[in-house]
């Protein structure tokens, strides 16, 4: 299939995480089947009164080696227009996407280490290398910082403790940048905590899906500390 063709994908099930994120599990009805590798992301579109539809981009969240549909994660924007159709949705419609886009792909072959930092609906991408690639490269080290506001926007942590029951060497850390009193995990911000992970002695690949504050502020430590740009890759979800 081309990037142009338009997929007609129901939804299935709509699970709200937090106040504003929303999930969606999407199967293909025309054409029947959707392939996409880890990394890359849709177009939703967006219908108008008049003209055409918007398009928004979305990157999926689920195990590549799917190919009837994806998962895709929404974080509400007030006034967005794709938050307003999304949030609207009751389940069993469909809806219309492009793609699979993008060139954000897993490194193959991977590093020893896999560090991802993400923020708000960035674990997307992360959960998507993780599901696809936790079979075929089981005892890599992998390393994921979550950045949150506070305890109410803690999502996925049932799917991330799965993971790290199939993987040997996988750890994740939520990090509260607004924690309410009794929290005693970690706090700040995801690139305060990246020099914990030895990356100058062991080699590492880092990927970053969220605002693109966080990325700058980022690549400017690693960078600082001497890590190749070849293994930095970045998406900012602003």
């Amino acid at each position: 299939m081309s990037a142009r063709t338009v997929y007609q994908m129901k939804v299935v099930e709509i699970k709200d995480h937090t106040h504003n994120i929303r999930e969606l599990d999407l199967v293909a009805e025309t054409p029947t089947e959707f392939k996409f590798r880890a990394g890359q992301f849709v177009m939703l579109h967006v219908p108008q009164t008049e003209g055409k539809p918007l398009l928004r981009a979305y990157s999926i969240a689920s195990d590549e080696r799917r190919q009837n549909g994806f998962r895709l994660i929404f974080k509400y924007v007030e006034n967005g227009a794709a938050s307003k159709y999304v949030w609207d949705l009751k389940g069993q419609e469909t809806l219309q996407f492009t793609g699979p886009f993008g060139k954000l792909f897993f490194q193959e072959p991977p590093t020893e280490q896999i560090v991802m930092l993400n923020t708000g609906s960035g674990i997307s991408q992360h959960l998507c290398y993780l599901l696809s690639k936790k079979d075929q490269y089981p005892n890599l080290r992998y390393r994921l910082l979550f950045g949150v506001r506070n305890q109410k926007d803690i999502y996925h942590r049932e799917i991330l403790e799965q993971l790290s029951k199939e993987l040997p060497d996988f750890k994740y850390h939520f990090i509260l940048s607004r924690p309410d009193g009794g929290w005693d995990g970690k706090k700040g911000y995801v690139q305060n905590f990246i020099r914990e992970f030895g990356y100058t002695e062991t080699p590492t690949t880092f990927y970053m899906c969220g605002n693109s504050a966080m990325i700058k502020d980022t690549k400017a430590i690693l960078e600082e500390d001497g890590v190749e740009k070849t293994k930095i890759w970045a998406e900012a979800f602003d």
